[in-house]
């Protein structure tokens, strides 16, 4: 995979990321029949139902074996799907000796427990430390786009008693064009991202590392990924429910009573299953939580069974 393929892919620009090297072949061109029929039965199984999902498999050499898009590109809550990238975001503008990634961190807690009060601190703390104009909301959305290459970004981080209430970005209020759009109904909901995006940031998380030639970044991202895989003492994830090992990932649940679009149930991250990664991105609102467990065990399988015969 070369690195204009490795930009494009991620929609990152040439300037936002540092020198990268060669690398032998091209990402997949044409979807294969295995593939194909991969896709073909996960869109039975999402039918109508209101649920997103970005699925895509790296195999050994980091070269993209397929990428299967359903709702995609459609905007939904994102809920604290974003917090694994204020985990690179921390790493990348904290000096080393300054760095505080114990188990009491306000960084560990975000990364772990997905503590909003921390999340605040963090998005404040961090944008002490990035010159240029802008508050810390905006500071931060400047790296899920300039750097993750990101489309979306967040608006606020209002929750209670954090130092980043009142902060906002004007580019991701809700507007006309920034609804969440589900079976002919239209909400208007702060904080909305698409699938795409998450897969985009997790294939950064994932593959960043293979083509920078710098070694703060390789240790950014492998610090990052060993946070995002330690357990909570007593939860589990959805994709964790689904399928335990080898995840490293952040989901994202809000109640119905938190949105106008009904529950949300989200979760993205990597699984490193018989020598491949697989990026499984899957966002889903007003639909069940047993639902979308159900929907997230069959996409389980179909890497499972890829895995096994693809």
């Amino acid at each position: 995979m070369n690195r204009r393929h490795f930009l494009k892919t991620l929609g990152v620009g040439l300037l936002s990321l540092p020198p990268f090297q060669l690398a032998r072949s091209l990402d997949w061109e044409q979807e294969t029949p295995a593939a194909a029929a991969i896709h073909e039965y996960l869109l039975s199984v999402f039918g109508g139902l209101r649920m997103a999902l970005d699925f895509r498999c790296i195999n050994a050499r980091y070269d993209e074996e397929f990428r299967i898009q359903i709702n995609a590109f459609e905007l939904y809550p994102v809920a604290s799907c974003f917090k694994a990238w204020l985990i690179l975001y921390y790493l990348r503008h904290t000096p080393p000796e300054n760095r505080d990634t114990s188990d009491s961190s306000p960084l560990y807690q975000v990364a772990v427990n997905s503590n909003n009060t921390d999340t605040g601190v963090v998005l404040a703390e961090v944008a002490e430390r990035v010159p240029g104009p802008g508050n810390a909301i905006e500071k931060f959305n400047n790296f899920l786009l300039e750097t993750v290459g990101l489309a979306n970004g967040l608006h606020t981080w209002n929750w209670p008693n954090t130092p980043t209430v009142g902060l906002s970005d004007a580019r991701f209020a809700p507007s006309d064009q920034r609804r969440v759009n589900l079976s002919g109904a239209s909400y208007e909901i702060d904080n909305v991202f698409t699938a795409a995006d998450l897969a985009r940031g997790y294939d950064f998380l994932l593959r960043g590392e293979y083509f920078t030639s710098s070694l703060d970044l390789k240790a950014a991202l492998q610090t990052t990924r060993a946070l995002l895989s330690i357990r909570a003492p007593s939860y589990r994830s959805p994709i964790e429910r689904a399928y335990s090992q080898s995840y490293v990932g952040k989901d994202g649940i809000l109640p119905a009573s938190d949105t106008p679009a009904g529950r949300v149930v989200n979760d993205a991250g990597i699984i490193l299953l018989n020598e491949r990664y697989y990026l499984i991105a899957f966002m889903s609102a007003g639909e069940s939580e047993s639902t979308a467990l159900y929907v997230l065990g069959e996409v389980i399988k179909q890497m499972q069974a890829y895995a096994t015969n693809g």
